[in-house]
């Protein structure tokens, strides 16, 4: 069966439904993330992401199906694994504002050059077709990346079982990274954006200590992420959710970073990072906070 009756197949299949519902969730994204560039270009960031969530929703359901990659599916004919097809539907779902978008455009250039206009807008149906089919191996990719990170955190988790942990259920050392980001990145934020130094020496500390908290905040997400796995495999009464501890900043830095794209910010990437890191500040206390009172009742 052709990849584009999979496809199609797909789209009104009971099983992928949330797929299909976030690849339209994708779409305000999409539309504030294209808004200046449409219909010339568009973004295919958020759809990226909901393919990438849709792979870790669906990675689970991708080992009876060998774990056929898009590329494999092309030149074999096979059925892509579950995941990926899962990225495609999110793409193609996903991509309801580009063929509107398009149409628009092309119903206006029809309109005002006449008969010239009609032989471009001819051309759009290929064209159109040609995007819908980015868009769905955009999808595709992140799907990729969502069930290559499932497959990381089912092995992280084997690796914690089988290493075991202490009486206490505190036998990951990942919680100091996250203890010194809790001390650090007040620090820096306060001086940056508090203390505002004017002097050369102080701008270069500035400069300096926000290069390093950057890295730094990516690292201790990677260390949140481990220590809660490693307190799920402990079984000791308190399972931490990492979806929402490590989640929260990132779907903050997305949030973040499509305000300030539709305010028409001068520096999207740059406020998305600072809420990402603020996020991160708050998550990574709450997680500490909840990790103490559980080694306590322990």
């Amino acid at each position: 069966m052709s990849l584009l009756r999979v496809t199609l197949s797909d789209l009104t299949d009971e099983r992928f439904r949330t797929a299909v519902l976030l690849g339209l969730a994708s779409i305000p994204c999409t539309v504030a993330l294209s808004w200046d560039s449409a219909p010339t270009s568009f973004s295919v960031t958020a759809v990226l992401a909901a393919g990438l969530l849709a792979g870790l929703h669906y990675a689970d359901r991708s080992a009876g199906n060998d774990d056929v990659g898009l590329l494999e599916s092309l030149r074999y004919g096979k059925r892509p694994a579950v995941s990926r097809r899962a990225g495609i539907v999110v793409g193609v779902a996903g991509s309801v504002p580009l063929v509107g978008w398009n149409a628009a455009s092309g119903l206006e250039l029809a309109w005002s050059w006449g008969i010239q206009g009609v032989a471009i807008v001819a051309l759009f149906p290929v064209v159109g077709s040609v995007l819908v089919v980015f868009f769905a191996l955009s999808g595709g990719i992140g799907a990729a990346v969502g069930d290559w990170l499932a497959a990381r955190i089912d092995r992280a988790r084997d690796k914690a079982s089988r290493a075991g942990s202490n009486a206490d259920g505190n036998g990951s050392r990942w919680w100091w990274l996250i203890a010194a980001y809790v001390v650090f990145a007040p620090v820096v934020l306060l001086y940056v954006f508090g203390v505002s130094p004017d002097s050369d020496v102080g701008l270069l500390v500035a400069l300096l200590s926000l290069f390093a908290l950057v890295p730094f905040a990516v690292s201790v997400t990677v260390a949140l992420f481990k220590d809660a796995i490693t307190h799920v495999e402990a079984g000791r009464g308190w399972m931490p959710n990492y979806r929402v501890y490590v989640g929260a900043p990132l779907g903050t830095y997305a949030v973040a970073y499509v305000a300030a794209r539709v305010v028409q910010s001068t520096n999207p990437s740059g406020v998305g990072v600072y809420a990402f890191l603020i996020a991160l500040w708050i998550s990574s206390g709450a997680y500490l906070d909840h990790r103490r009172r559980h080694g306590s009742a322990a």
